[in-house]
């Protein structure tokens, strides 16, 4: 039960991971283009989600791959590896800290968060142009590393079994690009609320979420901290 309970715990915040980070206004943005030109969607669409989960799967496997703690521990020896793991624990709390601060200090210095103009993609595009789009609102944000980050940890800890790990990341994967595969399906399959359903995506990507970002962050560096200080090793 004991387990089944974290494993209920771990995917539930793997999916609002997932949520956060394709909560960007360029992805919604292209979204409501593609869906508002009703040309080659089904196309356009997967190039486009298919770069989000390409960047994506990239950082995770690259923040897989290089473990601080590791790194460190393959440097000074066994001896010190609980120290040098609380180490890594408090550095990179103090970093989440750190940027939730930077955002909250953004916010006061700059009440009205400014907003950028989508810019408009060429009616005949191809398709495959909404690739890099994906791929680069995965790789490149402000919050992006962070939940990558947390990701891999997240699975890490659920279970030492590659094909598990792998499963709980899918899941990661389905709340991050889920959002604008349902938003097409809603948009073919009943075109008379589609209009509705962009509104309220337009709503969403031009509300203000530093706030949200910031608390986001600063729970994320409490809760490595308090591993740092309380985790068994």
């Amino acid at each position: 039960m004991q387990d089944l309970a974290r494993w209920v715990v771990a995917l539930s915040t793997l999916v609002g991971f997932g949520l956060t980070m394709g909560l960007n206004p360029a992805l919604y943005g292209a979204t409501a283009d593609m869906l508002a030109r009703n040309m080659h969607v089904a196309a356009r669409m997967s190039w486009m989600v298919a770069g989000l989960a390409t960047g994506a799967t990239a950082l995770f496997a690259l923040l897989q791959t290089f473990d601080p703690t590791n790194l460190v521990i393959a440097i000074r020896g066994d001896v010190d590896a609980a120290l040098l793991s609380r180490v890594v624990d408090f550095v990179v709390g103090a970093i989440f800290l750190a940027i939730a601060a930077l955002i909250a200090w953004w916010v006061f210095r700059v009440p009205t968060r400014p907003i950028r103009p989508a810019r408009a993609r060429a009616q005949n595009a191809p398709a495959i142009t909404y690739f890099p789009l994906g791929l680069s609102c995965a790789v490149i944000g402000f919050t992006t590393l962070p939940i990558m980050y947390m990701t891999g940890r997240v699975t890490a800890g659920l279970t030492a079994h590659l094909g598990l790990r792998l499963a709980a990341y899918a899941v990661f994967l389905v709340a991050l690009v889920g959002p604008f595969l349902v938003l097409a399906w809603i948009w073919s399959r009943f075109p008379t609320i589609s209009r509705h359903v962009t509104e309220f995506y337009a709503r969403i990507t031009h509300g203000d979420y530093r706030w949200a970002s910031a608390a986001l962050l600063g729970v994320a560096g409490l809760v490595f901290i308090g591993l740092g200080l309380f985790a068994e090793r």
